[in-house]
């Protein structure tokens, strides 16, 4: 798998959950007339954010908005089973098996029952189980516009490229179906302990495949449409899987609002009622949504305005309620000016410096006692402070390589893992470690974004820093720095982020373990192995796994992997007087998490 691909997303996931039964269809808690107005930086473009062309944050949040599913995760980052959609169970450990059911009553938009065809659709779309091996997803898009591009021939390829690893991936096997049609088994290649919110949670915009079906085949009967695509992958018929995949590679990307309402049809607490590109999107309570996420606002409007101080202009003139815009300096004097509430946050992402253990430029850290006199020298501190001095005054270091500040086990693991030995830069102590490594003038070239203003600002800080200790460090930035990301012989230390959406073990054994598809730094630990393995044992509870993830923190600090340096950060304002129930989660989607509670 490419660097690029592993730095889309790395996806991990929760295992205990919160339970939300629904028994009978909830009653609506719609207010008539009530209207709602958030403001947002990027434009909506497409139904389908998990493809190259739709991957981004506004699509995403109006799927969200849009959809539901098996779970979702509240802003105490802790995962919620919507047992209003469904429910499901682990069958076996050995292999991994799961069964989901999806509840009788469900329904899209459109009044088409929601079945297991539609989990059968949303497997085949995002594992790659069924794509063409020789496929290049890259070729599905316009290397200049990143516009899609229309495809034909025999070729099945279904472009998740924007999934991340969410375990999914490692459902290779077509799943079993129930005679029903109400539930779906997936088995898994190898054990994978956050299971749990793998496959068709809130967030997965999944698309119903009878719509898929009516596109693909110019069919009008929406039953005959699902079976046509219930057939195709369960007979792995190519021409047709390959119809199947160009309709849900492209038809859901708009330029407006399609002509086809079917194009938008939807199966959570909202619908897109109406679109007009790079102006707005409105979203509407969707009257046959039954389950326990019961929208309050009847409708709102998604503004895209790109410019952070018009968002704050719209917030002070009333003509937006909620503004989510990219932070600054004259944006927080803009807003700390009016009557507003201002939450400061983070997201999912985090900043951090790794060292190449071997196959690097200059060979430098391949001695241990070297690496540490590096660390020494980095100004964690004054590096957060620096970076994100503009955003948010008030950011602090992360402290942990496995637990986001939010996470449960964050505390405990900073508390004993050894991160205080770097909360200062010890220069005198760098020095003396260089010298007894009989080192001089060790040589660190950083790879880093080539353009990108607080990576030349983090840098510039770590160059200067650890000049004072002997280090000669040189610039390795490249505009595309994550195609060299790996590269034998190309960098030395590398200064990027993680996009860490779930908490918990997840993909850490792919990260951190000898063998790892995302291990980037050749990194190789043998106590590391066994406690990312562990952390990943299905057969154990989630305090076992946290356990094992807490040892393996402490000792990736004990080998001088590298360092966190802080967590990206996010912030929301809206009119109190106005809106209510809008909080921030550190997951994604943010200040969506709860859409359907804001209330007026």
């Amino acid at each position: 798998m490419s660097a690029t691909r592993i730095m889309a997303t790395i996806a991990v996931a929760a295992s205990a959950a919160i339970v939300l039964a629904g028994c009978v269809p909830q009653q609506s808690t719609t207010i008539d007339g009530s209207e709602l107005t958030i403001a947002v930086t990027q434009p909506y473009t497409s139904g389908n954010p998990v493809t190259a062309y739709g991957a981004n944050e506004t699509n995403a949040n109006i799927a969200y908005a849009t959809g539901t599913g098996f779970t979702y995760f509240n802003d105490k980052s802790e995962l919620v089973r919507d047992e209003s959609f469904g429910h499901y169970k682990k069958v076996s450990d050995d292999p991994l098996a799961v069964t989901y059911t999806v509840k009788d009553g469900v329904r899209w938009s459109d009044g088409t029952a929601v079945d297991a065809v539609d989990l059968l659709l949303e497997w085949a779309a995002t594992s790659g189980a069924l794509n063409d091996p020789d496929a290049d997803p890259a070729s599905t898009v316009d290397p200049e516009t990143g516009a899609p591009l229309e495809s034909e021939g025999s070729q099945v390829l279904f472009d998740a490229t924007a999934t991340g690893e969410t375990g999914i991936a490692l459902v290779t096997e077509t799943p079993q179906i129930s005679d029903d049609r109400m539930s779906l088994t997936l088995v898994f290649d190898k054990p994978f302990a956050n299971w749990e919110s793998a496959f068709f949670s809130a967030d997965s915009a999944a698309k119903p495949a009878h719509v898929v079906g009516e596109m693909a085949f110019a069919e009008d009967d929406a039953l005959s449409a699902k079976e046509q695509v219930f057939a195709a992958i369960m007979n792995d018929d190519e021409r047709d899987l390959a119809a199947i995949a160009r309709t849900w590679n492209t038809a859901f990307n708009f330029e407006g609002m399609p002509a086809s309402e079917s194009l938008v049809v939807s199966n959570g607490p909202y619908v897109v009622s109406e679109f007009v590109a790079n102006q707005y999107v409105t979203l509407r309570a969707n009257e046959n949504y039954g389950g326990i996420r019961q929208p309050t606002f009847q409708e709102i409007t998604v503004r895209f305005l790109s410019d952070p101080l018009a968002q704050a202009q719209a917030l002070l003139v009333g003509a937006a309620q909620i503004v989510v815009p990219t932070m600054g300096t004259e944006v927080r004097d803009a807003l700390e000016t009016m009557d507003a509430t201002v939450i400061d946050g983070t997201t999912d992402s985090f900043e951090h410096l790794d060292l190449q253990f071997a196959e690097s430029k200059n060979g430098t850290f391949d001695d241990p006692l070297v690496r540490e006199a590096f660390l020494k020298t980095v100004p964690r501190s004054e590096l957060t402070t620096a970076a994100l001095a503009d955003v948010q005054p008030r950011a602090t270091m992360r402290d942990s390589f496995l637990f986001a500040p939010n996470d449960r086990g964050y505390r405990g693991a900073r508390s004993s893992n050894g991160s205080s030995d770097f909360v200062e830069i010890d220069i005198e102590g760098a020095k003396e470690l260089l010298a007894e490594a009989g080192v001089s003038a060790p040589a660190v070239c950083v790879l880093y974004a080539a353009g990108d203003p607080m990576r030349a600002t983090e840098f510039s800080l770590i160059k200067d820093s650890a000049a004072r200790a002997g280090f000669v460090v040189s610039d390795c930035s490249a505009e595309d720095w994550r195609s060299v990301l790996g590269t034998p012989g190309a960098y030395d230390a590398a200064l990027f982020s993680w996009e860490v959406s779930r908490p918990g073990a997840g993909v850490a054994p792919d990260v951190f373990g000898t063998d790892g598809y995302a291990n980037l730094n050749y990194f190789t630990d043998s106590t590391v192995d066994r406690l990312v393995n562990e952390s990943n044992d299905v057969t154990l509870d989630a305090d076992a796994q946290a356990d094992a993830l807490t040892a393996a923190d402490a000792e990736l600090w004990k080998n001088r992997y590298g360092l966190p340096l802080f967590q990206h950060p996010a912030t929301v304002a809206f009119d109190q007087d106005q809106v209510s129930q809008v909080s921030l989660s550190a997951l994604e989607p943010g200040v969506w998490w709860n859409v359907w509670e804001w209330k007026p």
